[in-house]
């Protein structure tokens, strides 16, 4: 079978994190703004009934009835508040667990199509949504619910008031929009040149004994700093812009209070309105136009969390796993390549054209090749790893890549070039963080000849066995070749796996593929010296490094 194997397009990020759930949410906190806004009536409505009523009546009953009901009613509002400020946080807590869980799911899968920039940048959209969802800028959209309610007040007051007031509004929201699309190429790319800036100076530094052994690191940081300069230089100039934007936002605010007295003293002077009047449109001006002018504030917030939220959902879709597919019940048993074509993107030729072949369980296969041949990429095609141009991979009847990864992933073991251990124990990593206790951890080690050597380190199986916990390079390859072997899986693929091991560990080694393929896998794996496998190998795959490919089988 042939054919482009395509990821679908799923849901973004903040949708599909959101459905279900934050909905309901959502729906409750527009209902106590609302009701939030209909409590902030009572300003005006107290004004106008103390300027046009109790002044001319002199009654103080009136005055303290009013008083306590305005009491009553700004308490009532402030509880209100109060819920929905709760409400929010509950909900962007959720709604960022969600989508950090979709987000670090995502990113392995870009990493490995070798996106590595987008996936290192869409941890940091994540945070930037949660600052976003947890500040004041969902509370002030929500609050733009108040400007229907303020200008039919001011329209009831005068339209005059209401002609004022929506002019006020709608130029302070253009400054808004100026402010987001003047300033936001300038500070995205800002940010983007800092960010690659750091990232290439921490991955020199990381070559600490290189970096220091060859007196390199003046050079390295006379390349850093021009690129942190220019960085620099565009976050200024977007501080530039942001501040001329909003004294423009406040010249408009000043702007906007005079027109709107002077609207007001002319309507009083030609007796169209009352003393009353005038003064509760005042302050229903500001009811309407101060969500507007939050927004405008804190432009910089929503510009850059909304610019996350359409990196992340790009990440999301460009992340997201194929559309699973049930087993093929007629497919032989063990490993079927059928029509697999492989290319680099962006490559003129092809890896690897129409590769077809059958390996029953119980086969042990090494591949070979010049370097560049392909051997590593078709690895992680057999594991689903990678998308091929065309063709398919089949395990026992699963579709690697399509399979869910909970039912294909115990099948397979894995050995990467490099060991790719995780924080966690000894015990932990080999038993892949599952619950079945030590016995399988320890018979996997004792399968590779690893038991040893675990039981030498300081604490055995619980040493920490992370990035960070001092273990040697043969150490850690043993823990990794122990893991791939863990649970007896059905296909074990080993990327070179003899490297960093000394003669004893290679002749464990050895022997471990000799028993899991005398136990029913289908073994694979890499090597630059098939001649040293051939008392355990069944057959060698050679690459030609031309897209053609040819496969020896022992007699």
């Amino acid at each position: 079978m042939s054919g482009v194997l395509s990821l679908p397009a799923p849901a973004t990020a903040p949708r599909g994190a959101t459905a279900g759930t934050v909905l309901p949410v959502l729906l409750v906190c527009i209902l106590l703004s609302m009701a939030v806004q209909a409590t902030m009536l009572t300003t005006p409505l107290l004004t106008m009934h103390v300027f046009d009523g109790v002044l001319e009546s002199r009654s103080l009953d009136t005055l303290w009835v009013l008083a306590l009901a305005f009491l009553a009613v700004l308490m009532l509002g402030g509880a209100l508040r109060h819920m929905r400020a709760a409400l929010l946080a509950a909900m962007a807590e959720r709604v960022g667990r969600r989508l950090e869980l979709r987000a670090l799911a995502a990113t392995v899968r870009v990493s490995l199509a070798g996106d590595r920039v987008a996936a290192a940048r869409a941890l940091q959209d994540v945070a930037a949504l949660r600052r976003l969802l947890g500040g004041t800028v969902p509370a002030d959209v929500l609050d733009l619910l108040s400007i229907p309610l303020a200008l039919g007040f001011l329209w009831m007051l005068h339209p005059l008031f209401f002609a004022v007031t929506f002019a006020a509004a709608l130029a302070q929201a253009v400054i808004g929009v100026l402010a987001d699309r003047t300033a936001r190429g300038t500070l995205a790319a800002a940010m983007l040149a800092e960010g690659q800036g750091r990232r290439e100076l921490i991955g020199r530094l990381g070559q600490r004994d290189l970096v220091l052994g060859l007196g390199l690191l003046p050079a390295v940081l006379a390349r850093f700093a021009p690129v942190q300069a220019r960085a620099i230089a565009g976050r200024g100039d977007a501080e530039r812009q942001a501040r001329a934007l909003a004294g423009l936002l406040q010249l408009a605010g000043f702007a906007q209070q005079i027109a709107v007295v002077g609207t007001g003293v002319w309507l009083l002077l030609d007796h169209r309105i009352s003393p009353g009047s005038m003064i509760a449109a005042t302050s229903m001006v500001n009811l309407a136009t101060q969500p507007v002018m939050h927004l405008v504030g804190h432009w910089r917030d929503w510009s850059e969390g909304m610019a996350a939220a359409r990196r992340l959902s790009g990440v999301v879709r460009r992340g997201a796993p194929p559309a699973p597919v049930p087993p093929e019940v007629s497919a032989p048993s063990g490993l079927l390549i059928e029509d697999l074509t492989l290319r680099v993107p962006g490559a003129a030729r092809s890896l690897l054209e129409g590769m077809s072949l059958s390996l029953p369980p119980g086969n042990a296969v090494v591949i070979a090749g010049p370097n560049g041949a392909g051997k590593t990429t078709l690895l992680r095609a057999i594991l689903g790893l990678a998308e091929p141009e065309g063709g398919r991979v089949l395990l026992d009847g699963w579709d690697t890549l399509r399979a869910p990864r909970g039912e294909i992933g115990p099948r397979l073991g894995y050995l990467p070039q490099d060991a790719q251990l995780l924080e966690g124990s000894v015990m932990e990593n080999i038993g892949r963080f599952g619950t079945d206790g030590a016995a399988g951890a320890v018979a996997a080690a004792r399968m590779v000849g690893a038991h040893d050597a675990i039981g030498r380190l300081p604490r055995g199986y619980e040493n920490a066995a992370g990035p960070d916990a001092g273990l040697s390079g043969g150490q850690a390859r043993l823990v990794a070749l122990a893991r791939a072997f863990h649970g007896a899986p059905r296909l074990i693929v080993l990327d070179e796996p003899e490297a960093g091991l000394d003669a004893p560990a290679r002749a464990g080694l050895r022997n471990a593929v000799a028993a899991a393929r005398d136990g029913g896998a289908v073994v694979l794996l890499v090597s630059h010296a098939p001649s040293a496998w051939q008392e355990v190998a069944d057959g060698v795959l050679t690459l030609k490094g031309d897209g053609s490919w040819s496969l020896e089988m022992d007699a």
